[in-house]
């Protein structure tokens, strides 16, 4: 199994490298494989440049794996920040529309696919990404396959089959990933879709260059109720697992603890020895809670730290 930790955004924060140190320390130490960080478009070639080599260089000097998650690139995926991406915001022709044709800008801000400034976009982040930091992997972070009906779409989807905009999200993220893997031979590629996402998971097992799909999912029990809901871990593997073997591809999950408040803390903890249970090829973890207090981060953080250990018999 690929223990992975979602370190989230730290070089987009003032902390000091020494703390940085500390908790990378603490992964290699728990058995972490790979860290993870999202990757704004414009901090490819802006200020953050040398906070992101300094990142990838010393998770590489504790002997582990760092992995990109494009962060809201063309509003196409999700990630760290909330909100718009930069390229959307300045190519708003690129939106996806509605059956009136108007562009569609409610919620996170979408481009179409099809534009052809998007996937050119897309190639040109890789490329910099690629060429200018020596990250080992890739993982597109919960695709957005909302529909769009602008003339382009329209005609290639002519009797409106839902299932499309899913199976067409699927063969872009595919694409895209052939391109990372030329700039980058050894590069692994991942993909998790939210636990609502049925049709596009199951567009992306057909993938070719996509090694590891799968889901996310809340470390909660089924019935409790959060601030934000999505689907359980458990619902997510229960559900996904079956397809993923079958389809012959390598599982990943997220063990989903981003939006934990200090209410959910007693459920979650209940919930954390069987959401680590699950046979997975590819685990993904946060490193710690963000929306509880001190106190009860400081136990989410001992309890999970504990389990992430005791996967790699630590």
């Amino acid at each position: 199994m690929i223990l992975n930790c979602y370190y989230y955004a730290p070089h987009n924060h003032t902390l000091l490298s020494e703390h940085i140190e500390t908790d990378l320390v603490r992964m290699a130490e728990m058995g972490t494989d790979v860290v993870t960080f999202c990757v704004q478009e414009s901090q490819i070639t802006n200020w953050h440049q040398q906070r992101i080599r300094n990142m990838v260089d010393r998770i590489h000097a504790h002997g582990m794996k760092a992995h990109a998650i494009p962060n809201r690139w063309a509003g196409l995926v999700a990630g760290w920040l909330d909100g718009f991406g930069l390229f959307t915001l300045e190519n708003i022709d690129t939106l996806i529309r509605d059956t009136e044709g108007n562009m569609v800008i409610t919620g996170a801000a979408q481009s179409c696919i099809q534009h052809p400034k998007v996937a050119e976009h897309i190639r040109s982040s890789l490329t910099q990404l690629f060429e200018t930091f020596n990250f080992d992997g890739l993982i597109w972070d919960e695709p957005h396959s909302r529909a769009c009906y602008c003339e382009k779409c329209t005609s290639l989807n002519p009797t409106a089959d839902p299932l499309w905009p899913h199976r067409q999200c699927a063969d872009f993220l595919d694409e895209m990933s052939a391109y990372a893997k030329s700039l980058r031979e050894d590069l692994v590629v991942s993909v998790f879709a939210q636990p609502d996402q049925d049709e596009l998971l199951d567009a992306l097992l057909d993938t070719r260059h996509i090694e590891f799909v799968g889901s996310d999912g809340h470390v909660r029990s089924p019935d409790h109720q959060m601030h934000r809901m999505k689907g359980t871990i458990h619902e997510a593997y229960e559900k996904f697992m079956p397809r993923i073997r079958a389809a012959g591809k390598k599982s990943f999950f997220l063990l989903e603890a981003q939006r934990h408040r200090d209410a959910d803390l007693e459920n979650y903890l209940q919930n954390l020895e069987k959401a680590f249970s699950y046979p997975m090829d590819h685990l993904m973890y946060y490193y710690s809670a963000h929306e509880m207090s001190s106190e009860n981060e400081s136990i989410f953080n001992r309890e999970t730290w504990a389990m992430v250990k005791s996967l790699k018999g630590l």
